[in-house]
């Protein structure tokens, strides 16, 4: 891990008035501020923002990307007072500071969806010369109603508190509090006195309203371009079709170099030792891996600790380290808060580590991500964390079982919602979604109902992706028990997906682990697939606990689920720190020496997600 150097090649992280971001460097003397979408928004183009800042760099624009104050790795929470106007101080500072570092003469803001309102906002204090609105808001009122549909139309755990009400709205594992709801409520641009910028490009979506912006801008003496924003459903669905290029991108970067001088050489500053304090916390980013390609963010006590493991935190899906909700980020500064370490880290070709060589972005449950957790247990020793414990939901939770298996670091393990068990050459995230099937049970009751069978007999796409997941799962679980057999007639031969065979081999280690699942989460077909109804053998291991969680959805959106599951988390770290005290004070045999991994077939396979 080398400190970074700000050069036209490499971004690199920075911190301002408590703000995390990154700074893409270039030798232009118009720079850009990008402003960020809101919540799941967010973290749905968090990999195609980073592309864009990167494409606006390389045609020679230093580039300021950042995270709200009380948003992503930046300090404060979203229920803190006067997040409007923090947010908008957040687009200031940010402009001060790429002046300040990249010696700038003109600064442009491009914001998207809520962005671009704040971006909007805040463009005439700042000095503004160019302002780019992507599918923007025309007043905070048009994105809370939109953002209130949004909520109330989601799917919801049963008994799950209402999406909108007296605390605020709930979206995406963010909420919104009343106090910001309010501020945004007055914020209309539309009234707007005065033209925010000399230069106005809007694109928008074909239902958007951006129009009467238009028109309000040029009444005030602005030059307003209007182009459609055709991209704009493709790069809001989802994170893999949000990692594909967006040609809305490359118009915007068209029209900012317009009429710009020649760059010139780049300016190189050695960043600094990057810290941000919290109480009872100190976060710093890293760099770290081959070639110092994958990126985390280290939060450790305030105050010195020894012998605790230390927690490594897995990308949740595709969704960028800073996990669905900020569930990352808030795990990681309660548990420095309580004396334990963390280091939450992207893999390879997801977040803001780079891309994989001869793979796509965006893809999960790929074989190579051992190796990327593997590094973020290297970079944890680098810190003085030799031991940890690797969680992970969803997707991380496979590669937190196989880093697990394959290195004896690895003294504790949380899996939480395992779409699978098996690694291979990756999946998008759609494609896992679409593979999920339920348990059995789930299906059993419906066979009695003739439109089922009518679906069945003409080879409906739905019904037979279940009958076809179903038939594998009974082949598949035929084959581990014909394995398990044959291993205990000779000593060998247990199938290398052997779910029951592998948590064995984790328990003589001595690694303590825990599997969290969502009261009739989807992922309970495969956990079927794999050990039995219900868990079955895999329930009566001594290293291991089960356990449901009510009214939670699959990603713990819901606030009550994942202090649950904080509260297991917990549970399992004190179990763990009290089996190595007993170890040290010879009251325990502690875990045995060697890895004892097995090696679990990383085929893909066809278990559901």
């Amino acid at each position: 891990m080398t400190p970074d150097r700000l050069t036209s090649d490499a971004a690199a992280p920075i911190l301002f008035e408590g703000c995390f971001g990154w700074l893409h460097p270039a030798g232009g003397r118009r720079g850009v501020v990008l402003c960020a979408p809101y919540g799941g928004e967010a973290l749905a183009t968090h990999r195609a923002w980073r592309g864009f800042a990167g494409a606006l760099a390389a045609a020679g624009m230093p580039v300021l990307r950042f995270d709200y104050p009380g948003t992503g790795n930046s300090a404060g929470e979203e229920g803190d007072p006067a997040r409007l106007e923090a947010w908008l101080g957040g687009i200031r500072a940010a402009a001060a500071h790429l002046r300040a570092v990249a010696g700038v003469e003109e600064v442009a803001l491009v914001g998207l969806r809520l962005g671009a309102l704040l971006a909007a906002a805040a463009a005439r204090e700042v000095g503004a010369d160019s302002l780019v609105l992507l599918s923007p808001f025309p007043s905070g009122r048009a994105f809370l109603q939109e953002l209130r549909a949004v909520a109330l139309l989601a799917e919801r755990p049963a008994n799950a508190p209402s999406a909108v009400g007296p605390e605020g709205i709930d979206s995406a594992g963010f909420r919104l509090a009343p106090e910001t709801v309010e501020a945004l409520r007055a914020l209309d641009l539309a009234r707007m006195t005065e033209a925010p910028a000399r230069r106005v490009l809007i694109l928008d979506r074909p239902e958007g309203r951006a129009a009467v912006l238009a028109e309000r801008f040029r009444a005030l003496g602005a030059a307003v371009e209007e182009a459609p924003f055709a991209d704009h459903a493709r790069l809001m669905t989802s994170v893999q079709h949000a990692a594909l290029d967006c040609p809305a991108f490359a118009r915007v970067t068209a029209w900012l170099t317009q009429d710009m001088a020649p760059p010139g050489p780049v300016r190189t500053v050695e960043a600094p030792t990057l810290r941000l304090c919290f109480a009872g916390a100190v976060e710093r980013p890293l760099r770290f891996g081959p070639g110092a390609g994958l990126f985390g963010i280290l939060c450790e006590p305030a105050a010195a600790t020894t012998g605790r493991p230390a927690v490594l935190l897995l990308n949740s899906g595709a969704t960028p380290h800073t996990g669905t909700g900020r569930m990352s980020v808030r795990l990681a500064r309660r548990l420095a808060a309580r004396g334990i370490a963390s280091l939450r880290l992207d893999l390879g070709g997801l977040g803001d580590s780079a891309s994989k060589p001869g793979r796509r972005d965006g893809l999960i449950y790929c074989r190579d991500m051992v190796e990327d957790a593997r590094a973020g247990l290297d970079a944890l020793a680098a810190a003085g964390h030799g031991a940890a414990v690797a969680v992970g939901l969803c997707a991380g939770a496979a590669v937190a079982l196989h880093v697990a298996l394959a290195d004896p670091r690895v003294v504790g393990l949380a899996l939480v919602n395992p779409g699978r068990f098996v690694l291979g050459d990756g999946v998008t995230q759609e494609e896992a979604i679409g593979s999920a099937v339920k348990p059995a049970a789930a299906y059993l009751p419906r066979l009695t109902e003739p439109a089922v069978w009518r679906a069945i007999l003409r080879q409906d796409r739905k019904a037979s992706r279940v009958a076809l997941g179903l038939s594998e799962r009974a082949a598949r679980r035929l084959r581990i028990g014909a394995g398990r057999l044959r291993a205990g007639l000779t000593g060998r031969g247990y199938a290398r997906d052997d779910l029951l065979h592998a948590f064995q081999a984790l328990t003589d280690r001595g690694v303590l682990a825990l599997m969290v699942h969502s009261e009739g989460d989807v992922t309970l077909g495969e956990l079927e697939a794999q050990a039995g109804a219900g868990g079955g053998r895999l329930r009566r291991m001594g290293g291991l606990r089960m356990e449901r969680i009510a009214g939670a959805d699959h990603s713990l959106m819901e606030r009550a689920a994942r202090e649950r599951f904080a509260g297991l988390l917990d549970d399992l770290l004190i179990r763990i720190g009290a089996g190595a005290a007993g170890a040290v004070r010879g009251e325990g045999p502690g875990p045995p020496e060697g890895t004892g991994a097995l090696r679990i077939n990383h085929a893909t396979g066809n278990s559901p997600a």
